[in-house]
């Protein structure tokens, strides 16, 4: 199984968000946490063994009995969460804050009252993963980065579902937890690197 770096994507994201910011707004800049700044790195100190083995435990508590995805595990090990992760989440958890996502606003039986006799396995994924996910977004706009333990690849990785509170429709969903923050850094980059897309 490869085990993705991490290292040289969260160390390019870092630098050229954080040239960003100094190039667009100077007064948010300074006000920036000054570890941040002065390390250059969006992300925090690596997750030790032990809160590793704490969240596996934690996990399995919730009757998961599929093992974390190995791109959410590698990531950890580079830094227990991240800041800024695409324009809508502003820190994703570290493993102490990963935990059930409860569906809080009802959404599991909402969706499965649309099912129809015969659905398809991604809507019947989709349904259930209300009730089982994992949360990964602590601060944001109105959005949940969901972990789906129900929805996993040959390759042991997770879908991640990404739902935005203020529009009403359906999540998007990523295969893997490498392939959201892939995204989110694309995301970021045609936002915030790219002139075009710049608001006036």
């Amino acid at each position: 199984m490869e085990i993705f770096e991490w290292g040289p994507l969260l160390r390019l994201w870092s630098e050229e968000w954080l040239e960003a910011r100094a190039a667009e707004d100077p007064e948010e800049f300074q006000d920036l946490d000054e570890d941040l700044v002065q390390n250059r790195w969006l992300g925090f100190a690596p997750a030790d063994p032990a809160r590793l083995a704490a969240l596996d435990e934690r996990v399995r508590g919730l009757g998961i009995e599929v093992p974390l995805p190995p791109s959410l595990r590698a990531f950890l090990e580079t830094t227990d969460g991240w800041r800024h992760a695409g324009g809508f989440v502003y820190l994703l958890a570290g493993a102490e804050g990963i935990g059930s996502y409860g569906d809080p606003h009802d959404l599991q039986p909402l969706y499965e009252e649309y099912l129809d006799e015969d659905p398809p396995e991604e809507e019947v994924l989709l349904a259930g993963m209300w009730g089982r996910a994992l949360q990964l977004s602590l601060d944001s706009d109105m959005t949940d980065v969901l972990l789906d333990p129900g929805d996993v690849g040959a390759d042991g990785e997770w879908a991640v579902y990404v739902r935005h509170g203020w529009g009403g429709e359906r999540p998007s969903r990523y295969a893997s937890f490498r392939v959201f923050m892939g995204d989110m850094y694309k995301e970021f980059y045609r936002a915030a690197l790219t002139p075009a897309s710049r608001t006036p």
